[in-house]
C-alpha cells in the first residue's frame, strides 16, 4: 500500500516480489494515492512479466543516490506498452550521457581527456563522426571500431602511440569494465590493435640547463620547477598542495596522487623544496592551497620559460622539453646520486617496479662502485700499477649554486649573460591571467604552430576549440590539419 513519510509530500511504495524481495522505498513523485496505487500495481505486472532487468535498475547506485530509472518512467513506458524500448536503453544506453556520465566519476586526468577524445571521434557533430551522433554504448563492443578511433587519433592527426594509450584507451579500458565487467572488457579489447609503439622520450636536462629553464620562469613557475625537479611529483599532485599536508617538523608531504588513492603517500622533502614550500605557504591558511595557478596557466608560462631558456628542438631538444621530463631529470639525479631502484620506486610511487627499471642505465656512480666489486674479489690493482694508469673520465659534480633571488616573488624572470643578467618581460595579463583569458594573436599561433590543430592547441591555452577557432579566423591563422588554410574557409574542414 502505497504511504507517506514524514519528510515528503509525494507517496512512496515499498512492496516484497516473489524471487526479488523487498523493493527499496521508490517515490511515485505524486501527492495523489490513486496514481500511486497504479505505480504499485504496475510494478508488481512487470515483475510477472520477467522485465527483472527493468526493476533492478530501480535500484539506487550509492548513498543519496537514485537508480538508472525512476518508478515513475518505469510506469509511464508500461502504461504506453514501450517496456522494451526503456529495456534497450538501460542495457545499451546512448554512448555520449553513458561515456559523460562516467568521466565525471573518475580522478585521472589522462582519462578524462581520453573521454573527451572519444566523444569528438564518435558522437560529436564538429568531429570526423566515427559513430554518428545518434551511436550507443554497444558501438564500442566491436574491437574493430575502436581500432577506427586509435588509428584516426595516431594516423589522421598525429597523436603519438603512448598519448593515446594512456589517454583514449585507458579510459576505454575503466569504461568497459565498469559496463560488461572485467573478462568480457579485455576479450573486447585483447582483440583491438593496442597502441604499442613505445614513443616515450627520457629527456634528462644537466644541472646548467636546468637552473637556466627555471631562472627564466615567473616566481610562482620558479617555485613549481623548483618542487617538480627535487622531487619528482607528477604535475598534478603538486598543484594540489595545502598547507595542511605539510609537516614543517619532519619535512614531509602528503602527496594525494592523481591516478589511484593507494598511491597516495607521505614523502621525504628535501630541503630546497621544503623552502620553496614555505615561501608559498607564507600567510596562507593550512587549507589554502600553496599554487594558485590552473594547469593551464601554468603550461603557458612554462612554454614562455622553456623558449627564453632555448630548450626547444633548434637547441638539440627533440619536441621541446615537457614538465613531465624533470620528473626523469629527477629519476636521473637520484640514481646517479647514489639511491637505488627500490628507493626510486618509492619516491615515485610506481606500481610496478619495472616503471623505475626504465631509469636503471642512469644507475652510476663512476668508477667507483665497480671498483668496490673487484676489491671485494679480491681483484684489487697493486698501487705501482695502477700508477701507470691514465685517470678517469668522469662527471663531475655541479658546481651550481640556487640563486637567493629565485625565492623572492618580487624578481622577475632573468637569464645570465656575460654583461649581466637579462630581465625578461613579465606580459600583464590581469592577475594569473595567461591560462583561460588575456591570450594576444601571437599566443593563439604559437600554439597552432605546436599543436597543429585547433583542439590541440585549445588544450594548450586551456580555453574552448570554439574560441581557438573564431580567434584563428579574425587573425587569419592558418591550421596545419586544415591542410594550411583558415578555419571558416567554404573548402575547408578539420579533420
Amino acid at each position: 500500500m502505497p504511504f507517506k513519510a514524514s519528510n515528503s509530500k509525494y507517496y512512496k511504495v515499498e512492496i516484497v516480489l516473489p524471487g526479488y524481495g523487498e523493493t527499496p522505498r521508490l517515490s511515485t513523485k505524486s501527492k495523489r494515492k490513486s496514481v500511486a496505487e497504479k505505480m504499485e500495481q504496475a510494478l508488481r505486472h512487470i515483475w510477472e512479466d520477467g522485465y527483472y532487468e527493468l526493476v533492478e535498475a530501480l535500484e539506487p547506485e550509492g548513498s543519496g543516490r537514485g537508480g538508472r530509472i525512476d518508478l515513475p518512467a518505469l510506469y509511464h513506458a508500461w502504461r504506453r506498452e514501450e517496456l522494451d524500448e526503456l529495456s534497450r536503453q538501460i542495457n545499451d544506453p546512448p554512448l555520449k550521457g553513458a561515456v559523460k556520465a562516467f568521466a565525471e566519476t573518475l580522478d585521472y586526468d589522462n582519462h578524462r581527456l581520453g573521454a573527451r577524445h572519444l566523444l569528438r571521434l564518435t558522437v560529436d557533430p564538429t568531429g570526423p563522426g566515427l559513430a554518428g551522433s545518434e551511436a550507443r554504448v554497444s558501438w564500442l563492443c566491436d574491437p574493430s571500431h575502436i581500432d577506427q578511433c586509435v588509428d584516426y587519433m595516431v594516423d589522421t592527426e598525429g597523436y603519438k602511440p603512448n598519448t593515446v594509450k594512456n589517454g583514449l584507451w585507458g579510459f576505454l579500458s575503466k569504461f568497459l569494465q565498469d559496463r560488461l565487467g572485467t573478462p568480457e572488457a579485455r576479450a573486447i579489447l585483447s582483440e583491438a590493435d593496442r597502441p604499442s609503439e613505445d614513443d616515450r622520450r627520457d629527456v634528462v636536462l644537466p644541472p646548467e640547463a636546468l637552473h637556466r629553464v627555471i631562472s627564466a620562469a615567473e616566481w610562482e613557475v620558479r617555485m613549481f620547477l623548483v618542487i617538480k625537479a627535487s622531487t619528482g611529483i607528477d604535475k598534478s599532485p603538486i598543484l594540489r598542495i595545502r598547507g595542511r599536508d605539510i609537516d614543517k617538523e619532519n619535512w614531509t608531504l602528503f602527496v594525494r596522487d592523481n591516478k589511484t588513492r593507494e598511491r597516495s603517500a607521505r614523502i621525504d622533502l628535501p630541503p630546497v623544496a621544503m623552502y620553496a614550500l614555505q615561501v608559498l605557504l607564507e600567510d596562507r591558511r593550512t587549507e589554502e592551497r600553496a599554487f594558485r595557478l590552473s594547469k593551464g596557466q601554468l603550461d603557458y608560462r612554462w612554454r614562455k620559460a622553456r623558449k627564453a631558456a632555448g630548450l626547444t628542438p633548434q637547441n638539440g631538444y627533440e619536441d621541446g622539453v615537457r614538465l613531465k621530463d624533470l620528473r626523469h631529470t629527477f629519476a636521473a639525479h637520484y640514481l646517479r646520486g647514489g639511491g637505488n631502484i627500490a628507493g626510486l620506486k618509492s619516491r615515485l610511487r610506481h606500481n610496478r617496479e619495472e616503471q623505475s627499471l626504465m631509469y636503471a642505465r642512469h644507475d652510476t656512480n663512476g668508477h667507483s662502485d665497480m671498483q668496490g666489486a673487484a676489491e671485494a674479489m679480491g681483484l684489487e690493482l697493486p698501487e705501482q700499477l695502477e700508477a701507470d694508469l691514465p685517470e678517469p673520465d668522469s662527471e663531475e659534480d655541479s658546481q651550481l649554486e640556487i640563486s637567493e633571488w629565485w625565492f623572492d616573488p618580487s624578481e622577475p624572470p632573468r637569464l645570465p649573460g656575460e654583461d649581466g643578467p637579462e630581465i625578461l618581460d613579465v606580459p600583464d595579463r590581469g592577475g594569473l591571467g595567461g591560462g583561460r583569458k588575456g591570450h594576444s594573436e601571437a599566443d593563439y599561433r604559437e600554439a597552432i604552430e605546436e599543436a597543429g590543430s585547433i583542439s590541440g592547441a585549445a588544450r594548450l591555452l586551456d580555453v574552448g576549440k570554439s574560441l581557438v577557432r573564431r580567434q584563428c579566423i579574425r587573425h587569419e591563422i592558418p591550421v596545419p590539419t586544415l591542410d594550411g588554410k583558415v578555419p571558416g574557409d567554404s573548402d575547408s574542414e578539420e579533420k
